[in-house]
This record gives structure tokens, sequence and C-alpha cells, in this order.
């Protein structure tokens, strides 16, 4: 009842939010100036109300079809920028694509360095194809950043390969990624998830093996690529929902709270080995 409530109410609001912005399509503070037609503030009771948050001031949407409360832009993306330079890190949101106003949003799951040095980063493979310019949804006033230069779409991962107008960290918007990958999780451990649609999120694991971990973490379309993690460690990046329509019911609002479909995220230890020129935290 709580998600049809939803969904209902995202037929009234979303055209209004949407007109004019980029799909964010990718998945199975004050007020700063981010160049971005999603990045909007709302201040009608329906919005801080689907957000969960009936008595702040205002709510911040940044997906379109989201009714979350999204992640700001943190201060020390707009230091870098500066400086003239994209920061990317965990969490990250990304803008994927050739054509401005069409490009997917995804999540960056880490940033580091290849074995030559490179600046990379990593987000889902189904968040675009080997040659897409990226740009971060955090700084896009810099316009392209990067350029997707691996795909895998068997793991599901991509590699972007970054301009040199970039910085890489290990700490952004408050998430830390000290280690990658790491044994499995078992049966009802807690994981957790940061993602520019619906931001940072943690549930139990229900099945966990070589490739995936299947857990109950709320995400939708925005969050693939986004690190799922156990502490400082990133086990693995978000890939999509698990079920199939009509059952393919994505975590649009906090109102939901269980009444979602599971996640899938692909796990780091398969998908490191098959990183082409390898992969290090900065």
């Amino acid at each position: 009842m709580v998600a049809a409530a939803v969904s209902a109410l995202a037929l009234v609001v979303t055209p209004a939010l949407s007109a004019g912005a980029a799909p964010a399509m990718a998945q199975n503070a004050a007020p700063v100036d981010t160049a971005d037609p999603n990045y909007i503030w709302r201040t009608d009771i329906i919005s801080k109300a689907l957000a969960g948050k009936p008595g702040a001031d205002r709510v911040l949407h940044r997906v379109p079809g989201s009714f979350h409360d999204a992640p700001r832009v943190p201060a020390e993306a707009d230091q870098a920028r500066a400086r003239g330079n994209a920061l990317y890190g965990p969490g990250t949101p990304l803008y994927v694509g050739n054509t401005p106003g069409s490009e997917f949003m995804c999540t960056t799951t880490v940033a580091g360095y290849n074995d030559r040095g490179q600046k990379v980063a990593l987000t889902a493979g189904h968040c675009g194809n080997v040659g897409d310019k990226v740009k971060s949804a955090d700084a896009p006033q810099l316009g392209t950043t990067g350029t997707i230069t691996q795909v895998d779409k068997q793991k599901d991962f991509a590699v972007i390969t970054l301009d040199k107008n970039t910085e890489v960290t290990r700490t952004y918007d408050g998430i830390t990624a000290n280690h990658v990958g790491g044994a499995p999780v078992r049966p009802g451990g807690t994981v957790c998830k940061k993602g520019v649609a619906s931001g940072y999120t943690c549930a139990p694991t229900f099945t966990d093996w070589d490739t995936h971990n299947v857990n109950h973490v709320c995400a939708m379309q925005g969050d693939s690529g986004a690190p799922l993690m156990v502490g400082d460690r990133v086990i693995a990046m978000v890939n999509g929902g698990t079920w199939h329509a009509p059952f393919d019911i994505a975590c649009h609002s906090p109102l939901q709270g269980p009444i979602h479909a599971p996640t899938a995220s692909a796990r780091l230890d398969s998908v490191l080995p098959s990183v082409k020129g390898g992969f290090r935290l900065p």
C-alpha cells in the first residue's frame, strides 16, 4: 500500500521535477551554483513528506523519480572545483553519455590509480559504453572530465579513465574507502551504500557468494555503481534490483520502508581481477 501511494504521488509530482532534466536511466547546505538542471530544491509539502522530512525547510532532488532528500555537493568538491579540478571518490555522482541533456546518471564506486599511475574510477557497467564521456554531477561546470575505457557487461562494471583536471580521494561527502574487496558477508550482516538518488542507506544481506552480494538496501535508478560498504571497506558496487516486472519495485522514497526489491551488487573481489591495468586506492 505504501509503495502504491508513493507511485501515485510520483505521477503527480514527477512531471514538474523532470521538465528539462537529464534522465537518470541507469540501474537495474546552502544552494550552490551547480549548472545542473537536476539540482532542484523543493519546498512543497508533498516533496518534504515523501522525503520523510515534513518539518524541513526544503529538500533536494537530483534524480528524476527520486523523492529522497538527495546528497548535497560536498565542500571538498567545491574546493577542488575552485582549483579547476573535479574530485572523484566513493559516491561521486556521474553523468555518462555523449549527448548533453540525455546522459545517464550513475554513482562512482571508488576512484584511484591504475598500474601506470593514471587516475581512474569504477562504476556499474550498464551506465555506459566504451568511449562515453563522463562528468562529475558535483562539478558539471567543468564539462567532461573522464571517458569510459573498459566495460564488462557480464560482471557489470566500467572503468573511467579520468582527465588531467581531476583529483581522486578515499573520502567523499562523509564516506571513506580505506579498503576494497574482502570476505563475503554472512546472511543477516549489515551493508551500507551511498548513491546520488537515495543517499546513504543500510540493510541486511540476504546472500553473498563469489560474484554478488544480494541485500535489501534502498536503491533506485541513479544509484548504480554506488559503493556497498562494511565499515570503511568497499566490498561491492550496486548493480540493480533482482526482481522482474511487475515486482521490480525501486526505492523511490524512504516512506516505502522495506517495500522494494532486493538489490544485487557486484563483489569487488570478482571485479578487480578483470580491471585492465589494475586498480589501487589513492
